[in-house]
């Protein structure tokens, strides 16, 4: 990809034409220029989700008024499914449009969509079309998805649990889920022990998302995951669904992970640049000194209190290192965060704050001012 790509350009000229191509070797009256001439000339100027919106509208525009027929033409011109376990570039984002459409024209023929569905996160995913399904046929959607969990092709099972996230990023929130994280839960449970590690990797990603309401039944259903399947692959999952918690300082997902609430230790030699610049990094280092009376694990995080537009200061906690240390033993550690524009955060200039979490607790805290 060129050094400018920005990651709306994977909705650019050359994928729209070929995607008309194609289905136009499927549907040899698709009017592929005036589908090109609709879409083209608005994409320098659009947003990712408005050109991915574009698309799909150009889809609605052109194609049969009649589902069954314009889903019929969007299946038989898809390309090959993915063979590996892991999506890889960026052809793929094409489709998204495509499971859209389904979602969109598609609500009066279930069985039809979900074929349609099924067959597309083969070649990319359906994780955020699913979920308007699951909105208006929530157990049709759910038993339809339960079918899916032990499907052969690691995409579909995939689906199963991403789909189903409730915080899924840039997705429709599924507010039933967040409310009740059984329904989701109970599909988990069927994908914990995946063979292929992406699955795994979203099943602890929709466990993180449960955490933020419901921290205690997470940390119980993994304790009990853990339990029944001991080893490498379970003790990774389990760190990586409580990793929201352990940031928090949960003592269930402390435990789980190996880590005790706190810790028998003195902070000394905090130092912390006065001033930053935004576009430069906050440099910061301390020593930790072990005063407990046997080797003891520590998870060692840093955290950010930016000011906000009120005045009033929110925290961002970010991982930084785990140790174990002897008794007296001491550690230097050493730091520089970037303080950069970022499209989820406002900087404000002024009195920032930054603390040094161990084992979920802060130990201290430092001022430092943002210019800019």
């Amino acid at each position: 990809m060129p050094d400018n790509f920005q990651v709306r350009d994977v909705f650019n000229p050359a994928v729209v034409q070929r995607l008309a191509q194609n289905l136009s070797a499927t549907w040899p009256t698709f009017p592929a220029a005036d589908f090109c001439a609709f879409i083209l000339p608005r994409l320098p100027e659009q947003t990712y989700s408005e050109r991915c919106q574009h698309i799909t509208d150009a889809l609605g525009k052109y194609l049969p008024k009649d589902f069954p027929s314009a889903v019929g033409i969007l299946l038989s011109a898809l390309p090959d499914k993915i063979e590996k376990s892991e999506v890889e570039g960026y052809e793929g984002f094409i489709i998204l449009p495509q499971t859209l459409f389904v979602s969109w024209y598609g609500m009066e023929h279930f069985d039809l969509s979900m074929q349609a569905l099924y067959e597309m996160t083969q070649r990319f995913t359906a994780e955020f079309a699913i979920r308007f399904f699951i909105e208006k046929y929530p157990e049709r959607t759910l038993a339809t998805l339960r079918a899916w969990a032990t499907d052969p092709n690691p995409h579909v099972r995939r689906l199963v649990s991403e789909g189903t996230r409730p915080l899924l990023p840039w997705a429709l929130r599924l507010k039933r889920f967040v409310i009740d994280p059984a329904p989701t839960l109970s599909l988990l449970d069927l994908l914990k022990n995946d063979p292929a590690l992406f699955v795994r990797r979203s099943v602890a990603n929709h466990l993180n998302d449960h955490a933020k309401h419901h921290p205690d039944t997470v940390v119980e259903t993994l304790k009990r995951w853990k339990s029944a399947h001991p080893g490498q692959e379970m003790d990774w999952l389990v760190k990586h669904a409580t990793r929201t918690l352990v940031k928090k300082g949960h003592p269930g997902a402390l435990e789980l992970i190996g880590f005790k609430k706190g810790a028998a230790i003195r902070l000394e030699n905090f130092t912390v640049a006065e001033a930053v610049q935004l576009g430069g990094y906050l440099d910061f280092q301390f020593d930790l000194v072990s005063t407990a009376n046997e080797e003891q694990a520590l998870v060692i995080d840093y955290v950010l209190y930016f000011k906000k537009a009120d005045g009033s200061l929110s925290p961002k906690v970010f991982k930084m290192t785990t140790r174990k240390l002897l008794p007296g033993e001491k550690t230097n550690l050493q730091k520089r965060h970037p303080i950069r524009p970022i499209t989820t955060r406002v900087y404000y200039p002024g009195r920032q704050v930054l603390a040094v979490q161990v084992n979920g607790v802060e130990l201290e805290q430092a001022a430092f001012d943002l210019l800019m």
